[in-house]
């Protein structure tokens, strides 16, 4: 992958640019797509699902990128790029009845209660609405219904009580758009939203079903899911259409915060590895009228963190397309849900394709991301999130974590992805194994137990979220044994410096840990 420059480029190239990352993406996706198959070959370790799940999404999460390119502005092309896209779209045509027929050797397989398939097909619905002339219009009438049959399989199953009901919503609503709807749909529709709603927490920020995490999830989930909803089909009911926009509103108010001066955002929360997915929402909301921010300010803000993870050593050796990790490979950071096509959730990040190139998110004059500020900034979320997010001299930011914490059913997916006080650009991170019962000390505090075990917190209450500090409640221990230390915590903090006030109460003997940032290893000794 060429050299990406340090900082977006000028105006009239912005959407070029970002039309070109999209190829480069794009490009090692397309040498494996062999004729006559519905799934990619990508190398490495399956996800806890099934084989079928993971074929699905090795198809679905591209083709979300490839619908991206596809329905873009085309009329500059060159010969041998439009026969790159033609090539493109016919893979994924001819994929798409061949995974949706029974009869094919390449069936994935009907949707299930509770399956994975539920949430790649919520994604493919939206892609071929996104580009329908090249996707779903070219189907023969047979091949439409045929397809239609496949979706069909996710009406009525079960699905978890999260970001998840959307992709019910997403699949029904589009089975309704091509005639295949049935009538009881609406109804179901209208009951996943008002549940989605209730994880409503204030200022746009959701909790995502029984996790107490404000994350990443809140920008390319929830308002991802909900401004594509809106633009796609808030016709059919206004109001809630505006709600959706207004609370994204809101929400990019306070997120535009997570992003340094160079682009980066802190690895905070789950599913890390989509990188630059966390931008998701950004440009649905300029076309959809949804943000009073500027657009300069956004474009800069989107391309910079697009380049930044782009300009990393992020990509498979063997085959060039992206590989799991953050920064780097690193596949060892992903969760047990995940596969090799799970790094492809990051398409999400390209939906400023879907503005014109005359949009002024590409054509206004670049505005300063607020962490460019040379003082720096300070921005408390709302009380229930228990965040705050600062902005350091140096360009980097820091969330500062008081609310989220890691659900006593998810400790799988790695405690250390919400337990910390405090996640930083620039800075690194450790996380410990196995991952349900071990907790990573570096910016969080950690009970060690006499019986060898290990406890961080759970249950999480901010009493305090002020300019200068915050403040929380909560208890490090575990349910088995009944360990137990109450922990009372304050963090204070000026320029790079942060200062933790605990007070403990341990109810029977235990060591405590607390670390600052990790060090990178190739750190000097003295530094270290």
């Amino acid at each position: 992958v060429e050299a990406l420059p340090p900082r977006a480029p000028a105006t009239p190239a912005a959407y070029a640019h970002w039309r070109s990352r999209a190829r480069v993406l794009l490009e090692p996706l397309a040498a494996l797509m062999a004729p006559g198959r519905a799934a990619l070959p990508l190398p490495g370790r399956p996800s806890d699902h099934d084989a079928q799940a993971d074929r699905l999404e090795s198809f679905a999460r591209p083709l979300f990128l490839a619908a991206l390119y596809l329905q873009s502005e085309a009329e500059t092309d060159d010969a041998p790029t439009l026969a790159f896209r033609a090539r493109l779209a016919a893979w994924f045509r001819d994929g798409l009845v061949l995974g949706a027929d029974p009869a094919s050797p390449e069936y994935w397989g009907p949707d299930a209660n509770y399956h994975q398939h539920h949430v790649e097909m919520g994604l493919m619905a939206i892609a071929l609405q996104l580009a329908p002339s090249t996707l779903w219009e070219p189907l023969s009438a047979a091949e439409r219904a045929l397809v239609c049959g496949w979706f069909a399989t996710a009406r009525g199953g079960g699905i978890v009580n999260n970001n998840h009901l959307f992709m019910s919503v997403h699949i029904l609503e589009f089975l309704g758009a091509v005639g295949a709807g049935h009538r009881t749909d609406c109804a179901v529709i209208d009951a996943h939203l008002t549940q989605l709603e209730t994880m409503h927490r204030g200022g746009g920020w959701f909790e995502d079903g029984i996790n107490q995490a404000y994350d990443h999830y809140n920008a390319f989930a929830f308002h991802f899911y909900g401004l594509l909803w809106a633009r796609l089909h808030g016709a059919n009911n206004p109001a809630r259409a505006r709600r959706w926009r207004d609370w994204a509103g809101l929400f990019l108010g306070d997120y535009q915060h997570f992003f340094a001066a160079s682009g980066e955002h802190p690895a905070f929360g789950r599913s890390i590895t989509y990188r630059f997915n966390a931008i998701a929402p950004f440009a649905l909301a300029v076309g959809e009228r949804a943000t009073a921010l500027p657009p300069g300010r956004l474009r800069r803000l989107c391309t910079r963190n697009l380049d930044f993870f782009l300009s990393r050593p992020i990509y498979d050796p063997a085959t060039g397309c992206l590989a799991p990790g953050f920064t780097d490979v690193w596949p060892e950071i992903v969760e047990s849900y995940s596969c090799p096509a799970s790094v492809y959730w990051c398409s999400k990040g390209f939906t400023p394709l879907l503005l014109p190139p005359d949009h002024a998110f590409w054509t206004a004059p670049e505005e300063a991301l607020p962490a460019e500020a040379p003082d720096g900034f300070v921005r408390v979320m709302p009380p229930a999130v228990g965040l705050i997010a600062r902005g350091l001299p140096d360009g980097e930011v820091e969330l500062l974590n008081a609310g989220s914490m890691v659900s006593n059913t998810n400790l799988r997916y790695g405690a250390w992805k919400w337990s910390k006080l405090s996640y930083r650009t620039g800075a690194g991170f450790t996380f410990s194994v196995p991952e349900p019962t071990t907790w990573s000390a570096d910016g969080a505090l950690v009970a060690r137990f006499a019986d060898g075990r290990q406890g961080g917190r759970h249950s999480t209450t901010a009493v305090e979220l002020a300019p200068d500090h915050l403040g929380f409640a909560c208890n490090l221990g575990l349910k088995n044994g009944q360990a137990n230390v109450g922990v009372e915590s304050f963090v204070f903090w000026r320029a790079g410096w942060l200062l933790h006030v605990h007070h403990v109460t341990p109810r029977q003997t235990v060591d405590l840990a607390l670390g600052g940032f990790a060090l990178p290893l190739a750190a000097p000794e003295p530094e270290r």
